[in-house]
């Protein structure tokens, strides 16, 4: 199975998941792409001894192409311009970026395990916004995923990177 089916086939399971139900999939998705990691299955982030986890170029360049990719998304959903295609276009996109760092990951595997978390986020927050939903899920899934990208800041060392802001409103 390539990485993006399999990627796709985790996905399709979160719908109804939630990530600590979900995690074995993403442990399923991390062997397959040829990394060992312990047997047991970690859910939470942690720090590398307080300090935020190393980064390699790949995976700067991937998130930060997710956090534009949402970052526009949620400007169209201010604004009232957002389109329902809309969902499916960034959900691509992220997809892309995601299959991306799976394929080019060489990070410390300590790191590694907690970028699947990540990972596994965006996948619960992407199959909301895929599934037959109403908009106000949709956009909730939106706004899970941002969410996820402010995580991914607080853990992950990747210079010049901004937390996305909500309006209070």
């Amino acid at each position: 199975m390539k990485i993006s089916q399999l990627l796709l086939f985790v996905m399709s399971f979160v719908v109804t998941l939630n990530i600590s139900t979900a995690a074995p999939l993403l442990v399923l998705a991390d062997q397959h792409s040829g990394h060992k990691h312990d047997a047991e299955i970690r859910t939470q982030l942690n720090l590398n001894d307080g300090k935020k986890w190393r980064t390699d170029d790949a995976l700067r360049h991937a998130m930060t192409n997710i956090r534009i990719s949402i970052t526009n998304t949620l400007t169209a959903i201010h604004s009232g311009n957002l389109k329902s295609t809309h969902y499916d276009v960034l959900t691509k996109s992220i997809e892309k970026e995601i299959a991306f760092i799976v394929a080019h990951c060489k990070l410390d595997p300590k790191a590694d395990e907690n970028l699947h978390i990540i990972l596994g986020r965006f996948a619960i927050g992407m199959d909301v916004v895929t599934a037959k939903r109403g908009t106000q899920e949709k956009e909730l899934g939106v706004i899970n995923m941002a969410e996820t990208l402010n995580t991914y800041g607080k853990y992950f060392d990747h210079p010049g990177w901004r937390a996305i802001e909500f309006n209070s409103h």
